[in-house]
This record gives C-alpha cells, sequence and structure tokens, in this order.
C-alpha cells in the first residue's frame, strides 16, 4: 500500500511539472522595420512586432559614449504611462523632437512615431528600446 502511494505520488508531481521558459529564452523579435528614416518636415509612422501581441518603450538615447572605459547613454530618457505611474504600462515617450507611443495602453504590437520638422539643418538621430517580457530590441530613428 505504501509503495502504491509512493508510485501515485511520484507520478502526479511527474504530471504536474510544467516546462518553464528560462530567463532569456524568449525568440527574438521579428520586427516589420528596424529603422525610420524621417525627412525635415517630419511626420508619422508606424513599426509592428511580428511574434509577440504587445510590447512596451524600455527607453531612448542619442548615443552611446565611452567615458572613463565605461560606456553611457547620451541623452537617455525614459517611458512614461498614461494611466499613470502606479500602472506601469510605459506607453509614452517624449523625446522632444519625437515621440513613442503605443496603442491601447501598450496592449498592441505597434508603436507609433511621431517627428516634429527638423529646422536645425542637424541631422536628427535617436534609438528607442522596446520589450516584451524578457526580450529587448532597438529601432532607429533618424532625420534629415
Amino acid at each position: 500500500m505504501k509503495r502504491t502511494l509512493t508510485i501515485m505520488a511520484l507520478v502526479t508531481c511527474m504530471c504536474a511539472c510544467e516546462e518553464m521558459a528560462l530567463d532569456g529564452a524568449w525568440d527574438p523579435m521579428e520586427l516589420d522595420k528596424t529603422h525610420l528614416n524621417f525627412p525635415q518636415e517630419g511626420g508619422e509612422q508606424a513599426v509592428v512586432v511580428l511574434n509577440y501581441s504587445s510590447w512596451w518603450i524600455s527607453g531612448a538615447y542619442s548615443g552611446i559614449d565611452k567615458t572613463d572605459g565605461r560606456w553611457e547613454y547620451l541623452d537617455y530618457i525614459h517611458p512614461t504611462s498614461s494611466g499613470g505611474d502606479e500602472t506601469c504600462t510605459y506607453d509614452i515617450l517624449d523625446g522632444g523632437w519625437y515621440q513613442v507611443t503605443v496603442p491601447d495602453i501598450s496592449r498592441s504590437n505597434r508603436a507609433i512615431f511621431k517627428v516634429s520638422p527638423n529646422g536645425t539643418g542637424a541631422r536628427r538621430e535617436a534609438i528607442i528600446d522596446m520589450t516584451a517580457g524578457d526580450v529587448f530590441t532597438s529601432i532607429s530613428i533618424s532625420q534629415d
């Protein structure tokens, strides 16, 4: 009797276990575009992640520089949440000359990029980092 209960417990434990994904074992994001080029007049474009149903903004920066042996982001911008800080949706980013939003409070696989007109005469560039769970990607934007 004791042996039967032990075997049944063992079988139950084995059947109840499910495979867990390891950190970093997520499929890489597949995007319809990884770079957006805007004319001097500005405009609006969208990027779609093809293999995830939703994503959110991690942050943005204008470049990376090595100072004193350490890599540092230049002009780093943190995203905000349209529902307030406590919602942690990270669906809005305001980079001054560019804005990024993820529709439906980050319950969308699209990100909308809006760029204002460039009156500076200088080329502008930024990199926006996006995430879905435990996988990250970058989208670069530029404007002449």
